[in-house]
């Protein structure tokens, strides 16, 4: 079963994924679009490099970023 979050577009479940925040309906780690955010990929450039998700589930792929800043910077590492 999803864990319950704030976030419309973005889950995590134990049991798949490593249990990493994912955007739902998609196997796209949150950790990989803040990645290429964070290299300096434009929206618009993230958007093209996947097709498969909309503006909002990217916004809110950042937004949850910012709200779980730790526990992605791990992911990072």
């Amino acid at each position: 079963m999803s864990t319950i979050i704030e976030h419309l577009y973005i889950e995590k479940d134990p049991a798949q994924y490593e249990g990493k925040a994912v955007i739902k309906s998609t196997r796209i780690p949150v950790a990989s679009i803040v990645n290429h955010y964070r290299s300096g990929m434009s929206i618009e450039e993230i958007l093209e490099g996947y097709p498969s998700i909309t503006p909002a589930q990217l916004f809110d792929a950042l937004s949850y970023y910012f709200d779980n800043k730790e526990e992605i910077d791990k992911e990072l590492e």
